[in-house]
């Protein structure tokens, strides 16, 4: 196409007009918005009064670090022995069925979950102190630290029901597909 033909004909400022008018009778919500100045976003200041404290736990902290040090004794420390406990017999015991067993992914997900877990709810704990907005955050608070210290008795349960290389009474090593099929047959916490 040569440059002097243009495929798009030059409209009339009567047929811009009519084509604008249109546009603004069918799209009522499309003006333009004002924005307000800043005086006006500007709150009134009073003269003996402080601003919030945003973002800080304040005397929370008189707390909140013996909590943090139980969790990282306590569940920490379990998740962290137990995951090596089960690392250290699926090297006894490896089979290389185990990269297609999907009990194997779930265990090793579990683990991870239990290492990965507590670490988190303590940063979102601390953020729940901080959140002055929060209506009932103490009881999200109380709820999450319940959560974290029931977290072992759950790991255990499911590393024991879903570890991929059990022993049957025979002391025949066999692999697990599905995690808790077949049922573990020696005592909980026998793997």
């Amino acid at each position: 196409m040569a440059e002097s033909e243009n495929p798009y004909p030059k409209s009339s400022p009567e047929e811009k007009e009519r084509v604008l008018r249109a546009f603004k009778e069918n799209l009522p919500y499309l003006r333009p918005v004002v924005q307000p100045s800043a005086e006006e976003l500007e709150e009134p200041k009073e003269e003996n009064s402080r601003p919030p404290k945003k973002g800080k736990l304040g005397w929370n902290w008189l707390w909140f670090l013996p909590l943090c040090a139980l969790v990282l004794w306590v569940v920490e420390r379990h998740s962290i022995e137990h995951g090596f406990v089960l690392c250290k017999l699926a090297y006894q015991r490896w089979s290389w069925w185990a990269l297609v067993s999907p009990s194997a992914y779930f265990c090793v997900s579990v683990v991870s979950f239990s290492i990965y877990f507590p670490i988190n709810s303590i940063v979102l704990i601390s953020s729940l102190i901080a959140a002055d907005g929060l209506k009932r955050r103490y009881v999200y608070v109380c709820l999450l630290v319940a959560a974290v210290f029931l977290l072992p008795f759950l790991i255990d349960a499911l590393t024991w029901g879903s570890f991929p290389f059990n022993r049957d009474d025979d002391g025949v090593h066999r692999l697990r597909l599905i995690p808790f099929i077949p049922w573990p047959q020696g005592p909980y916490g026998d793997y």
